[in-house]
């Protein structure tokens, strides 16, 4: 009895996933968290709880969503684990080195996963609603993973970025640095926060220039093929 329970959940779970059900659910998750909890709960210099727990939920969902990538599977599970617990034991140790490792592990897993959920949504079979959602996931991802290469940027050098607010921390200020990010990707270009260092004015001009062919190119492409 208990048997056919589990096999019921798990045929109904690998339906779920296949169906790209995963995606939607990504999306959903990714604009509350860089768009609403990010900016709300992370104060500048500090990782709180709430913007810890909402980076961790992210984390399993990133899992969960390209779950059907048997083969990269393990992978996306180390660096999430790595992530995860760098990004938990900041609360304890607040160490260079830990941050570092942190935001390293993150950015890695987000670029990962960037390409999963991209092979995912070009997969043969027809273009449907929840492919186009993870097209748009993807996009809000970029926004992200640069976040975490200025975070980078930041913890070996603080002065990379001007920020006209008196914003300076041997943390680096996620929530400003995403944001920035996005602005950036957008060519919103607000100009509150300036790369001045030379490494973090490359990293800003090419988040610019993929914020402007992705959904040029890609988003565009998708949304034709769409099949309703």
């Amino acid at each position: 009895m208990i048997g056919k329970h589990v096999t019921k959940a798990r045929r109904s779970w690998h339906q779920w996933v296949d169906s790209d059900h995963g995606l939607a659910a990504l999306l959903f998750f990714l604009v509350l968290y860089g768009f609403i909890i990010y900016p709300l709960a992370g104060q500048a210099g500090k990782t709180n709880t709430i913007a810890a727990s909402s980076f961790s939920i992210v984390l399993l969902l990133g899992v969960l969503a390209t779950t059907q990538h048997k083969g990269a599977r393990m992978g996306m599970v180390a660096l999430a684990g790595i992530a995860l617990t760098s990004h938990w034991l900041h609360f304890l140790i607040h160490e260079h080195v830990v941050q570092v490792i942190s935001a390293a592990a993150a950015a890695l897993f987000f670029g990962f996963l960037s390409i999963l959920i991209m092979t995912s949504v070009f997969r043969s079979g027809g273009i449907t609603i929840y492919r186009v959602y993870g097209a748009i996931a993807v996009y809000v991802l970029l926004g992200i993973l640069w976040g975490e290469f200025y975070a980078l940027i930041y913890l070996f050098e603080p002065s990379a970025f001007y920020f006209s607010t008196a914003t300076q921390s041997s943390e680096p200020p996620i929530s400003e640095l995403i944001y920035f990010s996005f602005t950036t990707l957008t060519t919103l270009g607000v100009g509150d926060i300036v790369a001045v260092h030379p490494v973090a004015r490359s990293l800003a001009t090419l988040e610019a220039l993929v914020g402007q062919l992705y959904p040029a190119v890609l988003l565009a492409r998708l949304v034709t093929l769409y099949q309703k």
